[in-house]
């Protein structure tokens, strides 16, 4: 068990600076890929959460609205006003 253990934590360790080797030796042409895409990733996510910020605040004011035509339309309003006159 642990000879698995051991030439799995070998391979990973190897895999790991094989990669960066190559990275050095094609002057991180890899790693500027990884960058770029991460960068686009983050821009979408970030359009995203700009979205789902106007969603919310357009939320507030169909809550608010709601709320208004609630009042003027619920039935206990109009007992109070037949009531009243």
């Amino acid at each position: 068990m642990f000879k698995l253990i051991f030439r799995t934590i070998f391979i990973i360790v190897f895999v790991i600076f094989i990669s960066i080797g190559i990275a050095v030796w094609k002057g991180g042409e890899p790693f500027r890929w990884l960058g770029e895409k991460t960068v686009t990733t983050g821009k979408i996510i970030q359009r995203l959460g700009d979205y789902i910020d106007d969603v919310k605040a357009g939320s507030h004011k169909i809550k608010k609205t709601y709320e208004e035509i609630k009042d003027t339309v619920s039935p206990e309003k109009h007992e109070d006003n037949r009531k009243s006159k």
